[in-house]
């Protein structure tokens, strides 16, 4: 890769998270152990949750979570469809039908009417991601009376009404992978209000050492990860605000130009900054990364094309306009006014 190229994510890692591996691996405890107990009890704490149970990813988390709250065969669970596509692999390891719903067009995030309508008597729970760090309409979609399981993989840290995401629903996950508000390289967690619930997803993270024939895995987080993950947390305060100041300074920069932006709104921690170009995406994103800028689209692929099926225009549309520009706490100054220069270019020669 060129040198200038800036990537669309990188993990902001430094000299603290290397002494806490090289530690881990000194003591020799490199599997589950005492810094996964006390990475669960950080996270449970700063969530506001009394439990917390470590797993090895965030579509891990997911399907422990499912199983814990009674989906499995038969049973259907509402996810929305501008989503990757671990939501759908989660839901069918749990043994439940996926049903997509539509997203609302400026959030991104699930639209509560539109769940309304795909609601049936065989709905188990509603998958509810924050997208791209904004807290999703939690007071709408619990009106509906089904079990909310918080999806934040990209939310860590993000408040919705003054009280931190994933502390509303049944349980919530959160991911750890590279590019994630923390990174720990791999890793998940389930956090829940509910002792019954996190023994549930304990008892089914590990296999061994067990009485019965119940489906287990081995779904189990590493000390070396856990306590990469404890210094991540402990920064997660700084990773937020650096997002917040660089999310300010394309807003102020992009202003006026052909290009929706995010708007400001309480309790958002700009996990992605994520643009409408008003048009097809594609040539923003191929002239973007042409010129050493690796913008993406925020999901991949809708998840109802996926499966085959119709009747997402929100989501359709936001897969045609949605742009994703890098921000992230490793992101330079430098590199940022070049992000600003390059997008303002393309876009003044339309």
């Amino acid at each position: 890769m060129d040198p200038a190229f800036i990537p669309h994510s990188r993990p902001t890692l430094g000299e603290e998270e290397a002494k806490a591996a090289a530690a881990a691996v000194a003591s020799g405890q490199i599997a589950e152990g005492p810094e996964v107990e006390a990475f669960e009890r950080e996270v449970a704490g700063f969530v506001g949750l009394p439990h917390a149970v470590a797993v090895s990813s965030g579509t891990a988390a997911l399907q422990l979570a499912l199983t814990a709250v009674g989906a499995g065969a038969g049973d259907e669970v509402v996810v929305p469809s501008f989503v990757c596509s671990a939501l759908l692999n989660a839901v069918a390891a749990a043994g439940a039908v996926p049903v997509p719903a539509d997203v609302e067009p400026e959030t991104f995030n699930l639209d509560p009417a539109d769940v309304a309508g795909r609601l049936s008597p065989r709905t188990k729970a509603i998958v509810v991601p924050h997208m791209f760090g904004l807290p999703a309409d939690l007071d709408r979609l619990a009106a509906l009376g089904v079990p909310l399981i918080e999806d934040c993989a990209q939310a860590i840290g993000a408040e919705h009404r003054g009280r931190a995401v994933g502390s509303v629903g049944q349980a919530a996950i959160f991911s750890f992978y590279a590019t994630k508000m923390m990174a720990t390289g791999e890793g998940g967690m389930v956090a829940t209000g509910s002792a019954a619930l996190a023994a549930n997803v304990r008892d089914a993270k590990s296999y061994d050492k067990k009485h019965d024939l119940r489906r287990r895995f081995n779904f189990k987080m590493t000390d070396i990860q856990a306590a990469v993950g404890r210094v991540q947390l402990r920064r997660l305060s700084e990773f937020i605000r650096r997002r917040c100041a660089i999310a300010e300074r394309f807003r102020a920069a992009l202003q006026g130009l052909p290009l929706g932006l995010p708007r400001p709104e309480p309790g958002r921690i700009y996990f992605r900054f994520v643009v409408d170009a008003a048009a097809d995406a594609a040539a923003l994103l191929r002239q973007a990364r042409g010129r050493g800028i690796g913008c993406e689209r925020p999901v991949h692929t809708p998840l109802h094309r996926l499966l085959g099926i119709e009747g997402f225009p929100m989501a359709d549309a936001a897969w045609r306009r949605a742009v994703s520009l890098p921000i992230y706490p490793a992101l330079t100054d430098e590199e940022a006014e070049r992000i600003i220069a390059v997008v303002t270019g393309l876009l003044l020669r339309q």
